[in-house]
């Protein structure tokens, strides 16, 4: 794949769908991933599941994350999503929620390199779409396999690997250990993706010269920001920090993310989904606890245009006083 950038967005459950990915790709994302995708949903015929698969054209290149436990059913489900054409696919071995780990996938996997090693094998040998998977530190403390795991994916000819520096039990708390991210990067050949605590450009440089990863994943540090991407590239190529968005320019984001999410799907169902995106977009801004729990009432398009721009327009009447 020819990437321009080396920031990639991360696949995120009831985040990153079509609406945030184009954004984040028009804002610099190198690369996108879909939500999970459950194979086991997929060979059920599962109608909400099959609709992760939707992307349009904008948004390549974009990966289709998988996750299951049972190799077969895996395979079978990449079979599935072959005529869709992604980029990639990317094996989840690193997903710490409980209902997903309860059922022997995602983080799970790191206690059974075994079958890790078979589902990547099954999945590589009947595909020619490259095949990317996700990985933490380990399961606990006193299980941290990182490198183990990596060596094990490269043997079985993985395309890049994607580490997240914390434990399963850590979940999302506590310290992102970067040094996991570089001793992985010097055991293996196949391109590695930093993922954790990326909430800045300047936290984009660090991780690159800290850990001499590929690339770096945003997650949480996108939510509210899609800017982040511009202004890492910008940092990484020209040495200088962009400016941040100006207020109109956050109003025509958001107000094109509400058109787009209710041209897809539908007024009340886009509204609904909408909301906590609202929320992380006016996080900080002036009197925004007073704006969001008004936003959140409102129930139409119209509706919520006018809000944001009068408390957007507000707030530029405010800041030139």
């Amino acid at each position: 794949m020819n990437l321009r950038g080396k920031v990639v967005l991360a696949p995120m459950a009831g985040v990153t769908d079509t609406c945030f990915r184009s954004i984040c790709r028009e804002m610099g994302a190198a690369l996108v991933f879909t939500e999970m995708i459950s194979a086991d949903g997929l060979l059920q015929n599962n109608q909400q599941t099959f609709k992760y698969l939707f992307f349009r054209i904008n948004e390549r290149p974009i990966g289709f994350q998988l996750f299951g436990t049972d190799p077969y059913i895996i395979a079978k489900a990449v079979e599935i999503i072959e005529p869709y054409q992604p980029d990639f696919i990317d094996l989840n071995f690193g997903c710490p929620v409980k209902k997903v780990v309860k059922k022997g996938a995602g983080a799970a996997l790191l206690r059974d390199i075994g079958k890790l090693r078979n589902i990547t094998e099954q999945v590589i040998r009947i595909t020619k779409i490259p095949v990317f998977a996700k990985i933490r530190k380990g399961w606990d403390d006193k299980q941290n396999n990182a490198l183990e795991v990596a060596k094990t994916l490269e043997q079985c000819g993985i395309s890049a690997i994607t580490v997240h520096p914390r434990t399963q039990a850590q979940q999302y708390r506590g310290h992102s250990d970067w040094e996991v991210i570089k001793h992985v990067k010097n055991a293996v050949s196949v391109p590695i993706i930093g993922n954790g605590d990326v909430r800045t450009a300047e936290d984009v440089q660090k991780m690159i010269e800290e850990t001499g990863c590929d690339l770096v994943m945003i997650g949480r540090g996108s939510l509210g920001n899609p800017w982040i991407f511009r202004e890492a590239n910008y940092l990484l190529e020209e040495g200088n920090r962009l400016p941040p968005p100006i207020l109109q320019e956050k109003l025509n984001v958001i107000l094109k993310h509400l058109e787009d999410i209710i041209s897809i799907k539908g007024e009340k169902i886009g509204i609904h989904e909408l909301r906590k995106h609202l929320g992380w977009y006016t996080k900080g801004l002036a009197n925004s606890t007073q704006i969001r729990a008004k936003l959140f009432t409102l129930k139409s398009q119209k509706e919520i245009k006018e809000c944001l721009t009068n408390y957007f327009n507000g707030i530029s009447e405010f800041e030139k006083k």
